[in-house]
């Protein structure tokens, strides 16, 4: 891996260090800024004395990685909308947010895939209460009979509560409010299509905007002709970078066959039409110098008419800039300079945005293309088929096995699964991928200008219904899919050293490197050993929080108990505790237990208060109250006689009989939990 030792690879690496590190370290801009000159001053003093890097210049090469670890922290600084003063969270208090009415005039800045109950935009105010703001704030608007999409662009006046998004209730669920924390989005408004004032005199021009134009009138130029709805959703996937609309069992299917990836525009797509356009742009290379400029040139032109025409989306936008990159490292045709060019795409875009860090899409782009630019080389290498056809099958397994060995360990982490028919629906679709989007940029040219045969329409409905056809098919195959993969960022980084020595040995042969691979295979089993022990002694008892039923589980010896009035839906028993389980490295007894009144948990009493009402006085002294399904009860009363030690409530009780029960305990300075703003609850 000699390439890391390449200068321009060193700081972008270092700047990524900054970037972590700015996310935990407080420090106002002002310093922040003040500490970069200050390393740039001492930086060009260092260079001054070393003269060269790499032979007397390791005080130099030691200032230039802190001087980029410091810009890393002040990327961060200078992107958190939270230090601008204009910025609606610096012009009203919190108070001020949450508990008034606010107008508000805003526009749509992206659309997000909807829920069942909500449309979900992102929006970017730009006046609160009068008062010329800043900011992104998440738009939901409840469902109706009347689906109507928001233009992007487009600006709106709306009286509202704003709110903040809230955090996961349950330990181990999904923590939207922190993922789009990640986006600079820290509030939330609900606003139904009526209230919705539609100012058609401000609209906000912007490339967002125009690309979202020009994706509306492709789409309304492919509705002339005979596509499904199904079909119309994998074409705006495929080609024009939005997938809001494909169905859930579609969307499933193609998750579970491990060609998930092929429903975002990103990275494998950008680097399939790269590969096209060097193929079809071949003859320029004949006229040397001037030939491969225009060739160059061309190239990047039409990647970027691509990117326009796939809607200018995040990951669209990503995967262009790496591969425009990617595209000058060909041309260049030195031994680093594609891993150069990988990394100084990496840069730019981190300059832009330093959060897209800590994308889960961002991560998986570059770490396949890292992998496939790396491994596959090495590992084509071990094997030269005879045959033309053998070749590209060789060829198409190397890439896909390089690009799996790249993402493995990160996507055990974020998704628990192994779709084990990876190999098997890469090696049929992948081929014909590059025809697929190939034929499809024609359908939509011609679809645009109005001179597209029915027949050509047909022919690619019918290629989409072919895809489709496959991945359900492969998703079938469920004993191929391994799902419920505990997986640790211990295991994360460990699986990586292991797989990272392992090539090495393949690649060059050697004691050292032998010796490296045994080390990370004896870490990455103590890491096992140190993991199933720390969980195989974890025990507690948690009441989650269900609106819908009262829900208590034990856990013991890697077993989840749960109590509850009445039986769980399989669906609400994955919402509650399926992540909490597989985090645990627990099973979940399925056996139906019913909730009783009273419990004991270790040196714990436990009483369980009902709709019924009852509880005992004389023979039952409990150290915790739980109230269920809104009781109607005299909360000071049964505090004054049993004096518990903690009153919990859960989500099945009314809100304004939560509201009193806290009023109460504050009287009685008797600590209360309500798991609808506390979370559950856990008792070790």
């Amino acid at each position: 891996m000699r390439f890391l030792h390449t200068p321009f690879i060193i700081l972008t690496l270092s700047t990524i260090i900054g970037i972590i590190l700015g996310l935990y370290i407080t420090i106002d801009v002002t310093s922040a800024l003040f500490s970069f000159l200050a390393a740039i001053i001492i930086l060009a003093v260092s260079w001054q004395r070393s003269k060269k890097i790499y032979n007397s210049g390791w005080s130099f090469l030691l200032m230039m990685i802190l001087t980029f670890v410091i810009f890393g922290i002040v990327l961060v600084r200078i992107h958190d909308p939270k230090y601008n003063s204009s910025h609606y969270l610096n012009q009203f208090s919190k108070e001020e947010l949450q508990e008034n009415y606010h107008g508000i005039e805003f526009h749509i800045r992206e659309r997000l895939k909807s829920t069942s109950f909500y449309q979900k935009y992102v929006v970017s105010i730009t006046y609160l209460d009068h008062k010329m703001v800043q900011g992104k704030i998440l738009l939901l608007i409840p469902k109706d009979s009347s689906y109507i999409t928001l233009d992007i662009g487009n600006t709106y006046i709306a009286f509202t509560q704003i709110k903040p998004i809230p955090p996961p209730l349950n330990p181990h669920q999904f923590d939207y409010a922190k993922y789009l924390s990640k986006h600079y989005v820290y509030h939330q408004i609900k606003v139904s299509k009526n209230r919705l004032v539609y100012s058609p005199d401000k609209p906000q021009w912007s490339i967002l905007r125009t690309a979202n134009i020009l994706r509306n009138y492709v789409n309304v130029r492919l509705q002339e002709y005979s596509f499904t709805a199904k079909q119309l959703s994998i074409i705006n996937a495929l080609l024009l970078g939005q997938r809001q609309d494909i169905n859930h069992e579609i969307f499933n299917q193609y998750r579970d066959a491990g060609a998930i990836h092929i429903l975002a525009v990103s990275g494998l797509h950008v680097g399939i039409i790269l590969m096209m356009l060097n193929l079809i742009l071949r003859p320029l290379d004949r006229y040397k110098k001037r030939g491969k400029a225009f060739k160059l040139i061309l190239t990047l032109i039409l990647l970027w008419c691509f990117a326009s025409v796939a809607g200018l989306s995040p990951s669209v936008l990503r995967a262009v800039t790496m591969f425009s990159f990617m595209a000058i490292g060909q041309q260049i045709k030195s031994k680093t300079s594609i891993y150069t060019s990988l990394f100084v795409s990496l840069f730019v875009l981190l300059c832009f945005n330093p959060l897209l860090l800590f994308s889960v899409g961002f991560q998986l782009s570059y770490l396949a293309v890292f992998a496939i630019v790396w491994i596959q080389p090495i590992l084509a290498r071990r094997y030269t088929p005879t045959f033309y056809f053998s070749k590209k099958i060789w060829e198409t397994l190397t890439v896909t096995l390089a690009a799996q060995l790249g993402l493995l360990p990160l996507t055990l982490y974020y998704f628990h699964q192994f779709p084990g028919l990876f190999f098997l629906s890469n090696l049929i679709i992948i081929p014909f991928l590059g025809g697929i989007l190939g034929y499809g940029i024609i359908v939509i040219i011609l679809a645009v200008i109005g001179i597209l045969p029915q027949f050509m329409a047909s022919l690619f409905g019918n290629c989409i219904n072919l895809l489709n056809g496959i991945v359900a098919w492969i998703s079938k195959q469920q004993d191929f899919v391994i799902t419920e993969i505990p997986f640790s960022w211990r295991m994360l980084l460990t699986l990586y050293v292991v797989i990272i020595t392992t090539i090495m040995i393949i690649q060059k042969y050697n004691r050292r490197s032998i010796f490296s691979l045994l080390t990370s295979i004896v870490v990455i089993m103590s890491v096992l050993l140190y993991e199933k022990y720390t969980v195989s002694n974890h025990e507690e008892l948690i009441i989650f929080n269900n609106r819908r039923n009262t829900t208590v589980g034990v856990l013991e010896n890697q077993k989840l108990r749960v109590y509850s009035h009445t039986k769980i839906p399989i669906r609400d028993q994955n919402f509650l505790f399926g992540n909490y389980s597989l985090m645990n490295h627990a099973s979940y007894d399925t056996t139906p237990r019913i909730l009783k009144n009273t419990y004991r948990y270790k040196e714990h009493t436990i009483l369980v208060i009902d709709s019924a009402s009852i509880y005992f006085v004389k023979t039952f002294q409990p150290d915790i109250i739980i109230l269920s399904n809104s009781p109607k009860i005299h909360l000071d009363r049964i505090i004054d006689i049993l004096c518990p030690l903690y009153v919990i409530a859960d989500g099945s009780n009314y809100k304004s009989y939560l509201d009193r029960w806290e009023k109460s305990c504050r009287k009685h300075n008797t600590p209360f939990h309500r798991t609808d703003k506390n979370g559950a609850f856990i008792l070790q």
